[in-house]
């Protein structure tokens, strides 16, 4: 089987701003800068992920409140960014403008195949989570 070649997608907003940054890093700084950046990415890709399994959690013990909202907003705020740079991390031209070959944090920590299935996977749960806490709110009313 063919194995099908990915094309890079290029950032709509983020690059031009990275530029700018990377260029105020000294070179001998830039390898700890892309350690920071390349941890902070981590820790919002973790975060997001959290949110996203707190709200299908509250959503099937049916328990729609704050919580989840607050969940559900971080996560429609991450997607906002994402979607608006043509799904281009914002960190991610950071991080290969620093020198990283790859500035994705899926394809720096996670396995090729499920690195491409993590958007559709991602907003599968979400789905999820909106129809089980909107039926238990419904259920509420």
């Amino acid at each position: 089987m063919a194995r099908v070649q990915r094309v890079a997608r290029r950032p709509v907003w983020s690059g031009g701003l990275t530029i700018h940054l990377a260029a105020f890093i000294p070179a001998r700084r830039r390898a700890a800068a892309l350690a920071v950046i390349k941890a902070l990415h981590t820790m919002v890709f973790a975060s997001v992920g959290g949110a996203i399994g707190l709200f299908v959690w509250d959503g099937l013990r049916q328990r729609p409140g704050r919580r989840a909202a607050i969940a559900l907003g971080v996560v429609l705020a991450e997607s906002v960014v994402y979607a608006s740079n043509n799904q281009v991390c914002p960190l991610t031209p950071l991080a290969e403008e620093l020198g990283a070959d790859r500035g994705s944090v899926a394809d720096i920590f996670l396995p090729d195949w499920f690195a491409r299935r993590i958007p559709l996977l991602g907003s599968t749960a979400v789905l999820l989570g909106l129809v089980l806490n909107l039926r238990a709110w419904a259920a509420r009313a």
